[in-house]
């Protein structure tokens, strides 16, 4: 049997909740574009190329693609599924069930489920603008609106030493 009490803390473990050992990822490529899967459609393989030419792809690591990969071949799974479902027309949005009764198409049910999956690797690879903003990923407009910001506080101050109440304040 073990002694009661608390586990005492081992002198290797760091105490308290900083943790030192972190590190900042650097940004930028520092890898070749990888390639878009052959058998993709064009428009998803377009996709593939937009991401990796855009400037959020400086902030991919090499061990995201998998993450990338999937992401683009259920791109590519939804894309084919509503393209079947269109061509089939509003007779494609039913078919028969195991008893006979109509029930929603299989495809329909197949993309509502990847467009759940796709959301979520998007939120996780910082793809959608809330995403963004969560990982801190600020790019071109948003640091052009800092400058902006920062250049409105600084006429703001040489227009508050201009002010008539200070200058009053200054004469008495």
């Amino acid at each position: 049997m073990g002694k009661r009490g608390r586990i005492p803390k081992q002198k290797d473990k760091l105490t308290g909740h900083r943790d030192s050992t972190l590190s900042v990822l650097q940004g930028g490529k520092a890898f070749p574009t990888p390639k878009a899967n052959s058998r993709w459609l064009t428009k998803t393989r377009n996709y593939w190329k937009q991401y990796w030419d855009s400037e959020l792809a400086s902030t991919a690591q090499q061990v995201d693609f998998p993450a990338f990969y999937r992401l683009f071949q259920y791109y590519d799974e939804v894309e084919r599924a509503n393209r079947t479902i269109q061509n089939l027309g509003n007779k494609g949005l039913l078919s028969v069930g195991s008893t006979g009764q109509p029930t929603i198409n299989p495809l329909i049910s197949l993309t509502l489920k990847l467009e759940e999956k796709i959301l979520k690797l998007e939120q996780e690879l910082g793809l959608t603008p809330l995403a963004r903003q969560r990982l801190g990923i600020a790019f071109g407009e948003a640091q052009m609106g800092f400058k902006q910001l920062q250049q409105l506080l600084q006429e703001d101050d040489e227009n508050e030493l201009n002010d008539p109440r200070l200058l009053m304040l200054e004469e008495e």
